[in-house]
């Protein structure tokens, strides 16, 4: 990720899993040198806060877009469980 001149908050959530995933397969065989390993587990954890910060802001996005549409739409339709007739 850094070795390549992205910065975190440029890659994708989809491109940062996929790396992320491929630095746990990395330091589960084991066979880096403790200086190499340190780099890689660090590389790991920025990987992790990116995706943890694309999915937090992905979360409130629908909770913005749910809460407009929640504002707009019938008092029904909030008012039971989906599929629910309204009594």
């Amino acid at each position: 990720m850094e070795e390549q001149g992205t910065r975190p908050e440029e890659i994708s959530f989809e491109e940062a899993l996929t790396r992320l995933e491929a630095v746990v397969q990395e330091l589960e065989k084991g066979e880096l040198s403790l200086e190499k390993a340190l780099a890689t587990f660090q590389e790991g954890i920025k990987l992790l806060q990116t995706c943890i910060e694309k999915l937090n802001n992905f979360e409130e996005q629908i909770e913005v877009l749910l809460t407009e549409y929640y504002s707009s739409a019938p008092s029904w339709l909030s008012n039971g469980e989906a599929g629910e007739q309204p009594r």
